[in-house]
């Protein structure tokens, strides 16, 4: 089995290159949508968020504030540092466990899609590393549109993070997502061409 782990500058496109894998086969995790569903109510992390933060992070309907949440994360290192402690060693427990699966049933191609990858030192966990990777200026233009965000906001959520440049060095494959989905494409298929996995070859 071959184990990919995407990662990426947030608005780099992640989403969109984890698409293209599945067309090959791929089975994908995505650590952003663990994370949601671990701050619903009944999720493993709401509590441990609400007894930190306080009641005022809790919309009227229950549910966390997630504007609230990004404006802390984003503004606060000391608090995204809390954050990133409590959240990673749950997510790591859960990256593992959709990876036993699909070593269970012969999964040829597992990716997992981890925006704070290198951050978080899960390095060990994959056979390669994939970086989808746009210019500074396309990332915060995507951010904004994506988002609806101030100029302002979309710069706090960049600067937060590992910059492009430096995810691209340490990564083992780069994708390139300045052009479109065709662009896209044809760097997952070459990416992928040649390698055998389970006595599969992707041409």
């Amino acid at each position: 089995m071959l184990i990919i782990g995407l990662t990426g500058g947030i608005a780099c496109g992640k989403s969109a290159v984890s698409f293209e894998l599945r067309k090959f086969g791929a089975q994908t995790l995505d650590i952003d949508e663990i994370t949601h569903e671990l701050l619903e109510p009944a999720g493993e992390l709401y509590e441990t968020y609400v007894q930190h933060f306080g009641k005022y992070i809790v919309a009227v309907d229950g549910l966390l504030n997630k504007k609230i949440i990004g404006e802390i994360i984003f503004n606060h290192p000391d608090e995204r540092e809390w954050i990133n402690s409590v959240a990673h060693p749950v997510l790591l427990n859960a990256a593992r466990d959709f990876l036993e699966k699909c070593a269970a049933k012969g999964t040829e191609i597992a990716v997992v899609e981890v925006p704070l990858l290198f951050e978080a030192g899960w390095e060990f966990l994959f056979d390669e590393i994939w970086a989808v990777y746009v210019g500074r200026t396309k990332q915060m233009w995507r951010l904004i549109q994506r988002d609806k965000l101030t100029q302002q906001q979309a710069v706090a959520r960049v600067n937060a993070q590992m910059s492009p440049e430096e995810i691209k060095e340490r990564a083992d494959v780069v994708i390139n997502n300045k052009r479109g989905t065709s662009f896209l494409r044809q760097q997952v298929r070459a990416a992928l061409k040649g390698r055998l996995v389970r006595g599969r070859s992707f041409a």
